[in-house]
């Protein structure tokens, strides 16, 4: 039995972070859970002397970006100072807290283009308070394999004998996919997963509906795989997990099961129990 849509939009610019930012989920779906958060950036020219943003908290939540191309340098409280290139992965445990910053000081002599996502997955309630850390996979790390003509990276999880090496404390999967044109492939997902296909560039067709360029689609929990083909030569993402099924308390960028959560991890910021980032 197959997935059906759900839900299914597009991702306008984000009204706060401007137009080379799309704010994909909480705005044009509401979740796919576990995952909270998702913004689209760029294809945007990052020039020599750009500063990127500055340091910031999260708690309750793992921040993962991931970038097509460029590059983006991360630093954190916990003194990680990391270089991330398309195609790695990079993964913060923000636990009970930490502070970073993203892109700044990066001393570049080139003009570079910068394009990549950044997601947010909300910790199982029993980790919401546990240590943070900071974990960077290369992009020779992740495992990659031809389905049918499709190149699909698993950037978490496992599809079809390919496991990932990064961990996710909650139960969550992450695949990259490009497909030639005029090409299908059917993916297989378990059963009460959930799912959820965000369209980079091309055009999808699902069950005689089109998805194009920036149309996010949450599809049901019910049945086993979803069956899509390419009508153009297309970039997407697939990611979902098994639902945490938890209350959702977001304050700025702070993700808790509860208020009195929110209110101890903004007192904990406050109070410099996050650290700070030396920029």
């Amino acid at each position: 039995m197959k997935k059906e849509i759900l839900h299914s939009f597009k991702a306008q610019a984000s009204r706060s972070m401007g137009p080379n930012v799309r704010q994909v989920i909480p705005t044009a779906v509401e979740h796919v859970d576990p995952f909270v958060f998702l913004d689209h950036f760029g294809p945007m020219i990052k020039k020599p002397g750009n500063q990127g943003v500055p340091p910031h908290p999260h708690a309750g939540i793992a921040t993962i970006t991931y970038l097509f191309e460029g590059s983006n340098r991360h630093q954190d409280s916990l003194g990680n100072d990391a270089v991330v290139h398309a195609g790695d992965i990079a993964w913060m445990q923000a636990g009970k807290g930490i502070v970073h910053a993203e892109g700044m000081n990066e001393n570049k002599s080139e003009v570079e283009t910068v394009h990549g996502l950044q997601f947010w997955i909300s910790l199982p309630g029993k980790d919401k308070f546990i240590a943070p850390a900071f974990y960077h996979n290369k992009s020779a790390q992740l495992p990659a394999f031809n389905l049918n003509g499709a190149t699909v990276k698993v950037l978490c999880g496992e599809l079809l004998g390919h496991s990932s090496p990064v961990k996710s404390l909650s139960p969550a999967y992450m695949y990259a996919f490009k497909m030639p044109k005029n090409s299908t492939i059917e993916i297989p997902i378990k059963e009460g997963d959930s799912a959820g296909l965000y369209v980079v560039k091309g055009l999808l067709n699902f069950e005689n509906e089109n998805l194009s360029p920036n149309v996010m689609t949450a599809f049901s929990e019910f049945g086993d795989s979803i069956e899509i083909t390419a009508r153009e030569e297309t970039q997407f993402m697939l990611f979902g997990g098994t639902p945490l099924n938890e209350p959702i308390v977001g304050y700025a960028s702070f993700v808790m099961n509860s208020e009195e959560q929110i209110r101890q991890v903004v007192k904990d910021y406050q109070l410099g129990k996050m650290g700070t980032v030396n920029i």
